[in-house]
């Protein structure tokens, strides 16, 4: 039932791995374009939340937060937590190695990381907008209440965040018509961000803002850092423990799991593996 999904998708995560090694430039320069796409859905998100009635305020929010999985759908890049499923796929059907898992994991980080702080960036000098304008008390006391979180909190909040993350990315794999796409990726997006759980790399893009912009004593570098760790790891266990590990013991059962570094060839004329950049 699942074999087309997890072929697709595992296979995708060894091309991955494959151009991080061939063209490291290309990947890292589609990883920063990610991390920007999702800052763009952070600036949406707190501009049509900052001025509405507070008890619409989260349903609003994650709405419209939609926007910025769906443009790394359709436009192609290389997000963070979407590498959380795929690299365990490629991982668990022995098309990759654990090296090559973490290495992508890395540079997928990394890149978005600098993709979000180029936005934060650029939307600092054009004036902030609605974030650092009349939406600042809400801006910042998200931010401060994010940064404050305890550990167990975050890893949780990060762990559900991306199995709904992974599972629109999963669900819109599934069918080729773009509008059927749009709506699978609507819903579990829309979940996450209003019941309040943590993204990494949209958390990177208003932690750099908030950071750059005149802030109150709440927002600390140390704050944004535990946050994003504590986040972080519970994205990856969201992705890799909750989607990938989960579809795939459905197909195969759990008594074939294997972590052997035995790599397949790689099909790169996959128009499936062409086709899935998120």
């Amino acid at each position: 039932m699942y074999e087309n999904s997890i072929s697709s998708f595992s296979e995708s995560g060894a091309q991955k791995a494959q151009s991080i090694k061939s063209r490291f430039v290309a990947f890292f320069v589609g990883a920063a374009m990610a991390g920007a796409y999702i800052g763009f859905g952070d600036v949406l998100m707190f501009t049509a939340g900052a001025n509405v009635d507070p008890a619409w305020a989260h349903l609003i929010m994650g709405m419209v937060f939609t926007s910025a999985l769906t443009i790394v759908v359709f436009a192609g890049s290389e997000l963070f937590t979407g590498t959380a499923m795929y690299m365990p796929l490629a991982l668990l059907t022995k098309r990759v190695r654990m090296s090559d898992v973490l290495l992508v994991w890395l540079v997928a980080w990394l890149g978005n990381l600098c993709g979000a702080l180029l936005l934060a960036g650029l939307i600092y000098i054009a004036g902030g907008g609605v974030m650092l304008g009349d939406g600042s008390a809400t801006f910042f006391s998200i931010v401060s209440a994010k940064m404050a979180g305890s550990s167990e909190a975050l890893l949780a909040k990060g762990v559900l965040c991306n199995w709904l993350v992974c599972l629109a990315i999963w669900m819109a794999g599934r069918t080729d018509n773009a509008a059927a796409k749009i709506m699978l990726i609507f819903w579990p997006i829309t979940i996450f961000v209003a019941s309040g759980f943590e993204h990494s790399v949209a958390n990177m893009f208003t932690f750099a803002l908030a950071l750059i912009a005149e802030h109150p004593d709440a927002v600390t570098f140390s704050g944004a850092v535990h946050n994003l760790i504590w986040v972080t790891l519970g994205n990856l266990i969201g992705g890799a423990v909750f989607v990938a590990l989960g579809y795939w013991t459905q197909f195969y059962g759990s008594g074939h799991v294997s972590f052997a570094p035995t790599v397949m060839p790689l099909n790169g004329n996959s128009k499936e593996a062409r086709a899935k950049n998120e």
